[in-house]
């Protein structure tokens, strides 16, 4: 029988966040490996379209179906954060790939990875990634590769692997698809019949709060490419808006498309760069509101739903560290008239909570306890301590529904009308079980503090009155133009104009 190898590396790096990833920040979330990581895909991986552990699911299932043995290596990541030590990849690279010599001879290699991850030794962890994994097996061998949305995909990761598929939906609810989609372009390439991938990178980025695929121009934009694969003009595509947050010297965003005839995939993914081109100022998204302005909206506010104020600044999902007590600050002179719900990690708030026990008082100095260099802590007199929580809680979901997160130990204070969720991890925040788990109905506030980029959305919508795209600190800023880059490329927008002759030609390198 013939055999595919999978394996994944993932974690989106916000190189403004000096707090780097660890080996221990991985191995939080190894699901095994081996034998032991496909008897985990294959008792729950795929059984979910949106769970991130699904996305091997789908690699698994696909290779599965057509009669191929699959042999696995690691599948290890971490949450968003700073810059991957480089311990863990070589660690990595040099676990797996012993795994994947023994697994060889194999067909084909099929890759989880995030796109945008960067180490303390390298810019581009992925490319370094996908080219050890072809200077292991050869030229021979085809490789496929599944990214994020966010991925930055470079020359390199290009070289390396065959065929490189991204999520197609933000928020991202296509886990085990992308999956499949990988294995399935691999396998045919192993059975002579895959398609030609034309790749394209255009010099531009946009803030991940000022788009969606659900409405607008990336909505319509992808519209068109999943009609042209309905009409069988093309096999594939993938649409990246580069991770805003990754300061490295070669950057994008990025068109892929995949067609039987090489010269129909370079056509349509020139054509689907112009478009994306033309939506560059679009993409920038929607107006910023100070966290005054905010405040203000909310006390006009004459809905019986709240006002979300998006503190995607601080953002853990796109790699900020979680610690900003910013918006608490411009809430506390109205803490007895404006019900409000706001989250900080903060572990010595809670180790102090929890030595107080339920029902205790206290003064409380909160946040910028994990990186001071990005926000400022804020003092909160008279503290109660509402509840204490272990922070295991279940995802409403769309994204993930019924999946299991944990914010790690967490006390909910109560400072007159505001509910200060201070917790270890920060975790999933996006989620309204995040506030819901620890008594915290978000229906009932004024105003809720979420710290997420779009996620969010489908979630919140349906039960607030505005929601507001805040500027507020932290590694994960919401204004491009303000953040201290020193490796973006030139001429990159926002940063400075680009015209449409800036646009490369498509290739295909493989």
């Amino acid at each position: 029988m013939q055999r595919v190898f999978i394996c994944g590396f993932h974690q989106e790096t916000a190189s403004f966040n000096p707090i780097p990833s660890t080996w221990e920040d991985y191995t939080r979330r190894c699901a095994g490996v081996g034998q032991e990581l496909i008897d985990h895909v294959r008792e729950g991986g795929a059984a979910r379209e949106s769970a991130y552990g699904a996305i091997l699911g789908g690699m698994l299932d696909v290779a599965e179906s057509r009669g191929y043995e699959v042999l696995a290596g690691m599948d290890i990541g971490a949450y968003s954060g700073g810059a991957v030590q480089q311990s863990v990849v070589d660690r990595f690279l040099k676990e797996n790939l012993a795994m994947l010599r023994e697994a060889m001879p194999v067909k084909a290699v099929v890759v989880g990875l995030h796109g945008a991850t960067q180490s303390d030794a390298s810019n581009d962890v992925c490319g370094d990634i996908l080219t050890a994994i072809r200077e292991t097996v050869g030229e021979d061998v085809v490789i496929a590769a599944s990214c994020d949305l966010h991925a930055n995909v470079t020359e390199r990761m290009m070289r390396a692997a065959d065929y490189i598929c991204g999520y197609q939906t933000y928020p991202h609810l296509d886990f085990y698809r992308v999956g499949s989609r990988a294995a399935r372009l691999a396998l045919d390439k192993v059975e002579g019949k895959g398609p030609k991938m034309a790749w394209v990178t255009l010099p531009q980025m946009a803030p991940a709060h000022g788009y969606t695929t659900e409405k607008g121009g990336l909505k319509k934009l992808m519209d068109r490419a999943h009609a042209m694969v309905d009409a069988g003009e093309i096999v594939d595509f993938s649409i990246f808006q580069v991770q805003p947050w990754l300061d490295v010297d070669k950057s994008g965003s990025t068109i892929l498309v995949a067609a039987c005839d090489e010269a129909k995939a370079i056509s349509v993914a020139a054509d689907l760069a112009a478009e994306e081109f033309s939506l560059r100022e679009e993409l920038q998204g929607p107006k910023l509101w100070t966290i005054d302005e905010v405040v203000q909206a909310t006390i006009d506010n004459k809905e019986d739903k709240p006002v979300v104020l998006v503190d995607s600044s601080d953002s853990p999902g796109a790699g900020s560290p979680g610690d900003s007590a910013e918006v608490l600050k411009y809430l506390l002179p109205y803490r007895d008239t404006l019900r409000a719900a706001v989250t900080v990690v903060d572990v010595a708030a809670v180790e102090k909570a929890y030595a107080l026990g339920v029902g205790g008082r206290a003064d409380f100095v909160l946040g910028g306890t994990v990186a001071p260099s990005l926000s400022a802590p804020v003092e909160v007199k008279d503290c109660v301590v509402k509840s204490l929580h272990n922070g295991e809680f279940v995802l409403e979901g769309p994204a993930s529904r019924g999946a299991k997160s944990n914010m790690g130990p967490a006390a909910v204070l109560q400072a007159g009308q505001l509910m200060i969720l201070v917790n270890h991890a920060g975790g999933n925040c996006k989620d309204p079980q995040f506030y819901r788990s620890v008594g915290i109905e978000p229906t009932l506030c004024r105003l809720v503090d979420v710290k997420a980029c779009t996620s969010f959305r489908a979630a919140y919508e349906p039960i607030s009155a505005m929601i507001c795209n805040t500027i507020t600190p932290g590694a994960a800023g919401v204004e491009l133009r303000a953040l201290p880059f020193k490796n973006i490329p030139a001429p990159f927008y926002p940063f400075q104009e680009t015209t449409e002759d800036m646009i490369p030609t498509p290739v295909c390198l493989r």
